[in-house]
């Protein structure tokens, strides 16, 4: 029999709960069975947390269990006793309540005296929650441990510290309140998968340490506050839980308000509980019941919000006057900017003109760039941060299957027998995903990571191919090589879905793979076991990150993963796929909304007949529109590097800038400032004045993700509701509002667009009649969770791609030799030396909102990793401080001694402004999407000499 058909027969099977009989469901506890019913009597627990396995040691969740109407009662723990046919369970049976009291009375007598108060009159915690339900009214035991005002002055300053700590800048510990329920150890388990916490000692004497009983500052701890949302007594919290709760006790007339809205940091999604009081953000959390995050986050997500409401924001318009920028008002700095658009495009053309958008924005804001460059000023030269990191993966999955998303869900890890992760560090990148494929390994799912650095989840990969950088087509044609020799070839899905195979094939196998080897520095045969492995699992997933795009050839490598996809039949049902690792957090929206210059929203070519038209009737474009039918623009724009080019060409005069700081983030930074430099009008919307904003015309203060509402979408299609928790700062607009004031400053009307969720949502119902695969999405059918793109007309979205067919018919196999990266040919000799660059689990980007917060306590610098080789070669030390220069220029920064680079391989991150790693950084971009080549730069480095 079937497993669904198994279901389906216990499905129709019944259990009584409190005298009602109802069905149940395949694999539930009674403790489940009662939630999914939410029972009005329902089962109080202290152990027990849904996102955590079944662990049955505090017993208050025990329940009367008969198998019969009439039959003798059994008292059993509901959290992990399977749901059974006939069953009769009581919930509040008189000997169960009395059970129940005799055991919190027991808990409380380990507690601080005042506990009991706390849970009668202000229960704030869940825990003094159960004990005002249970009803306890006194403990008649004595009390048996020591809290923490009470700990002799004589004890050592260590196990004071293992009582109370805080020492960290989040993180807070008072061991006092704990009651041995090991949720937080459990947590940091199962959740997060850093096992920091565990229990020392035995009887009384048990209490939880971190590491070896150091403090949280000391430990591991990567700062998810996964045990803290989890402790039911606040024994483990953090800064902002303490704050919450002081502001409940303490402003009883001011209510606490909760806002569901979506992380703006990387391209996970995860949904965060914002609690507002007075308009002021006291604390964010996880909710439990989240698709994307099941109640958990990542330390950005959940602690590094404080830059919202930062001293450095902007709260005025700044005009350049004299040389100084200058606050101004909003009309004086909308009508100064049309001005000077309008003489520029009549003295330069539409062309002149450019825009850059981010892909921190909502789509609703990116929609509005684009529809303004295109239907207002005339121009395709409109382009986002897509370019810099994954317009490679847009490029290739759309020349292999026709669309270039994620075929599959994050949820699809949980049917997964294999993972295959190129060029990606999830656990610091994507902390979230990363946790759960991390989870999945530490479980025995077997795992191949591709990648020059030995990250924590290469730690624990059964393959880690650490091949040098720039190297991915050869080693990933190495593994095709392979599969096609051992006979590993999924014919069937091959013959009936794809088609170029034979050619493909053929040059596949006249491959020299001994060289291939030699090249990417990799044993031949370690990549032949991976290569094997990936082809004979059942149903494989594969990931990629920015160490697969950011390279010359990074559209080749692209394809060359959808070959290996292809050639194994892994897409078009759940746990397998090829799932780009989003980098920032509205990557995939702000390229669906046609931030790009050959795609308008929707994906259509901007130099096709049918597309124009299309464009122009949804944008009610006419003879007498601003953009009249014959201005209307035909030809691909620039992309960002052709930005700064044809700027320093003096052929781009304007360029607006929507949440970027191309000066800190874009290649060759002496290069995108001289083009700056050489512009008529800079326009720069931001939060804070960036290293791009003190070199602009006009600055507009924009709104962070806090004070504004509209739509992200995530890297798995999923689009998921942003809302405001907060009104923007005083002084400052939205981004789409500010888009929306422009538009009309120049004279093309959007007085139908309000502000806030008015705006959100009319906009976004103006999205679902352009971009056929937002069809069916309204602001409303949204919900909570969110939904997946395509979207037909009724709400009904799509988790798995692919399964049919592909968007182009048949998948395309595309063959690539393997070509050296200029960056490498043109400076070797003098620079020998390869630096690829990432980004930390502390810190984002640029480092414009992490910087503002208590993250900059935890990670206060960029530093560069040398190979034990390399430092003794160039007499470096640990922590010593280098010179790092390449053809672009140089920087010093302090070397860590590191096993996690090969000899000849550099590594640094790009946080800190300081230091400015992309004066490095070269112009070498993808063949195909000008994508700059961030993972391949030719340097040296030598000690730095005071003297």
């Amino acid at each position: 029999m079937s497993q669904n058909n198994q279901a389906s027969k216990l499905e129709s099977k019944q259990a009584f709960l409190n005298g009602v009989a109802y069905p149940i469901k395949s694999g539930e506890t009674i403790l489940s069975f009662s939630r999914r019913l939410n029972d009005v009597n329902a089962i109080p627990t202290l152990c027990d947390d849904t996102r955590l396995e079944p662990y049955g040691s505090c017993r208050v969740c025990s329940v009367d269990v008969a198998l019969t109407a009439d039959g003798p009662k059994k008292v059993m723990a509901s959290c992990h006793t399977p749901i059974g046919e006939g069953m009769h369970i009581h919930t509040h049976s008189p000997r169960i309540e009395k059970l129940r009291k005799n055991i919190i009375e027991l808990v409380l007598s380990d507690l601080p005296e005042q506990t009991l108060d706390n849970c009668q009159n202000h229960p704030g915690t869940e825990f003094e929650q159960v004990v005002k339900d249970t009803g306890v009214g006194e403990v008649r035991f004595k009390q048996a441990r020591q809290s923490i005002s009470s700990v002799p002055l004589t004890l050592n300053k260590k196990a004071e510290l293992s009582l109370c700590d805080d020492s960290h800048p989040y993180m807070r510990m008072d061991l006092s309140l704990c009651i041995d329920c090991n949720r937080c150890v459990r947590a940091c388990d199962e959740i997060q998968g850093e096992q920091v916490l565990s229990v020392a000692g035995r009887g009384f004497d048990a209490r939880i340490i971190k590491g070896q009983d150091v403090s949280f500052n000391e430990s591991s701890c990567v700062s998810c506050g996964a045990c803290a949302q989890t402790c039911p007594t606040g024994a483990i919290s953090d800064v902002f839980r303490q704050q919450l709760a002081q502001a409940e006790s303490l402003n009883k007339q001011a209510p606490i308000e909760k806002t569901r809205t979506i992380c703006s940091y990387c391209g996970v999604g995860c949904n965060l509980e914002v609690s507002v009081q007075n308009n002021k953000i006291l604390s964010i959390e996880a909710p439990k019941y989240a698709a994307v995050n099941s109640g958990h986050t990542c330390l950005k997500g959940r602690y590094a919000w404080r830059f919202y409401d930062h001293k450095d924001r902007l709260d005025s318009p700044l005009v350049k006057i004299d040389g100084e920028l200058t606050k101004v008002s909003w009309d004086y700095a909308f009508k100064y900017i049309a001005s000077r658009l309008t003489d520029i495009k009549t003295n330069h053309g539409s062309d002149a003109i450019a825009g850059i958008s981010s892909a921190r924005c909502t789509n609703e804001e990116n929609y509005l760039l684009q529809k303004m460059m295109r239907a207002v000023i005339g121009t395709n030269n409109i382009d986002c941060c897509a370019r810099v990191c994954h317009s490679p993966t847009a490029y290739g999955m759309q020349h292999s299957f026709g669309t270039g998303a994620a075929t599959n869900s994050i949820e699809d890890l949980k049917q997964t027998d294999f993972i295959l992760l190129i060029g990606a560090n999830p656990t610091a990148a994507h902390p979230v995903t990363g946790a759960k494929i991390k989870q999945k390994v530490m479980k025995g799912t077997p795992l191949i990571v591709l990648d020059p650095v030995k990250t924590e989840l290469a730690r624990y990969a059964n393959w880690h191919i650490q091949l040098r950088p720039g190297t991915n087509v050869a080693v990933l044609n190495m593994m095709a090589y392979f599969i096609i020799e051992s006979g590993l070839v999924d014919d069937d899905f091959v013959n009936t879905r794809t088609e170029e195979y034979q050619s493909y094939c053929k040059a596949i196998l006249a491959l020299d793979i001994h060289e291939l080897a030699s090249i990417a520095g990799v044993d031949q045969n370690l990549v032949k076991q991976a290569a094997i492995a990936y082809a004979q699992a059942d149903n494989a997933m594969s990931f990629h990150g920015l160490g697969v795009t950011e390279h010359s050839q990074g559209s080749r490598a692209i394809m060359c993963i959808a070959d290996l996809v292809m050639l194994t039949g892994n897409v078009g049902r759940q746990g397998v796929g090829m799932n780009p690792l989003r980098g920032q957090n509205n990557v995939q929206g702000a390229a669906d909304m046609g931030c790009q210059p050959h795609q308008g929203a929707g994906y259509f070519p901007v130099e096709d007949s049918d597309s124009i038209r299309y464009y122009q009737e949804h944008y009610q474009i006419s003879d007498n529109s601003m953009v009249n039918l014959s201005q209307w623009p035909t030809k691909d724009g620039y992309k960002i590097p052709e930005m700064f080019n044809a700027a320093l060409a003096g052929d781009l005069k304007v360029l607006w800038i929507l949440g970027e700081d191309v000066v800190q983030t874009d290649p060759n930074q002496m290069h995108v400032v001289a083009s700056l430099e050489n512009l008529d009008l800079l326009i720069v919307q931001e939060i804070f004045l960036s290293e791009t904003a003190k070199m602009a015309d006009v600055v507009l203060p924009g709104t962070s993700f806090l004070e504004k509402s509209g739509t992200f979408t995530n890297g798995e299609r999923r689009v998921q509701k942003v809302n405001a928790a907060v009104p923007p700062r005083t002084g400052c607009k939205t981004d789409g509002e500010i888009i929306v004031d422009m538009m009309n400053a120049l004279g093309y009307q959007q007085e139908q667009y309000t502000s806030g969720v008015d705006l959100a949502e009319k906009v976004l119902a103006e999205i679902s009649q352009v971009v056929p695969f937002f069809a069916g999405i309204t602001w409303q059918n949204l919900g909570v969770n969110g939904l997946q793109w395509p979207v037909a007309k009724g709400g009904v979205d799509t988790q798995i791609l692919h399964v049919d067919t592909f968007k182009r018919g048949l998948g395309k196999f595309h063959f690539f030799e393997f070509e050296e990266s200029q960056e490498v040919l043109q400076n070797i000799d003098e620079f020998p030396f390869i630096l690829t660059t990432s980004r930390n689990l502390e810190h984002y980007n640029a480092g414009t909102m992490t910087r503002r917060t208590s993250n900059e306590d935890i990670v206060s610098e960029d530093v560069l990793l040398v190979s034990k080789v390399d430092a003794i070669a160039k007499g470096i030390t640990q922590r010593s401080k280098v010179k790092l220069f390449s053809a672009r220029g140089e920087i010093t920064l302090t070397a860590q001694i590191s096993d996690k680079v090969k000899q000849g391989i550099l590594f640094t991150t790009f946080h800190f402004p300081e230091l400015m790693i992309n004066r490095v950084t070269g112009d070498v971009t993808d063949m195909h999407t000008k994508c700059p080549e961030y993972k391949v730069v030719a340097v040296n480095i030598e000690k730095f000499d005071l003297a």
